[in-house]
């Protein structure tokens, strides 16, 4: 081989090995760049921030007051001494009772009886009873509950306003003929929220139209709730219907 071609083959190995090294050094050299960027991620460059400072309530314990200065008693002044009781005698005479003074006998006189008086003669009528002309006792309408409720004042203003609601809704003809001593008692159901329920004709007076228009007449009536003091669920009642 000539000097020439050995030349060449030096120089071209030389060259290989020039830039397998390059290649290498620029490896290692983005490798290292790489990892710095990765570790300058995960560095907190921030500077750390300052405390607060926490302050906390504590409660001083005061101080006991100072014993108060205990004053000494003054002593107390000597009693002085009693003189000694004289010796008495016990032993006392006899006492003289008085004698009992003698009273003088009453003497009772006898008083004869009264004589008793005579009975007064029954005065006479000039008149018979029977024909008498006097007026028939006439009964107002009236609404009492059945059984035993407290008729306290709530309860009796509720009563007076369903019995005027009732009564304005009855309303007889005027030509209708009933006797004065009639009465038509009608039994009905008042639940707590002012329903009228359980309408019962309890006892007639003989007249059906007097009898029908009572019934009627609660029937229609729209009447308020019970008391809010009355606790039971419902309130029976009895109206009793009258011609005055």
């Amino acid at each position: 081989m000539s000097k020439e071609a050995e030349r060449i083959k030096y120089f071209g190995s030389d060259v290989d090995s020039t830039l397998v090294k390059i290649i290498v050094v620029a490896v290692v050299f983005h490798f290292a760049v790489a990892v710095f960027f990765i570790g300058l991620h995960y560095v907190n460059l921030k500077p750390d921030p300052e405390p607060i400072p926490v302050f906390e309530m504590v409660q001083v314990a005061q101080p006991p007051p100072p014993p108060k200065p205990v004053q000494p008693k003054p002593p107390e002044p000597p009693k002085p001494k009693e003189p000694p009781k004289p010796k008495v005698n016990k032993e006392l005479p006899p006492e003289i009772k008085p004698e009992p003074e003698q009273k003088p006998e009453e003497v009772h006189e006898e008083v004869p009886p009264e004589p008793e008086p005579e009975p007064e003669p029954e005065p006479q009528e000039d008149f018979p009873v029977d024909d008498l002309d006097l007026p028939v006792a006439v009964e107002a309408p009236s609404l009492n509950p059945v059984g035993s409720v407290d008729m306290d004042p709530l309860m009796q203003v509720y009563l007076e306003q369903l019995k005027k609601i009732i009564m304005s809704n009855f309303k007889p003809p005027k030509d209708l003929k009933v006797g004065r001593d009639a009465k038509t008692t009608v039994q009905f159901q008042v639940d707590r929220f002012g329903g009228i329920t359980a309408v019962i004709l309890k006892k007639s007076s003989g007249n059906k139209a007097w009898d029908h228009l009572s019934v009627r007449a609660i029937q229609i009536s729209k009447v308020p709730e019970l008391p809010p003091n009355y606790r039971a669920p419902s309130l029976v009642l009895h109206f009793n219907f009258t011609p005055n």
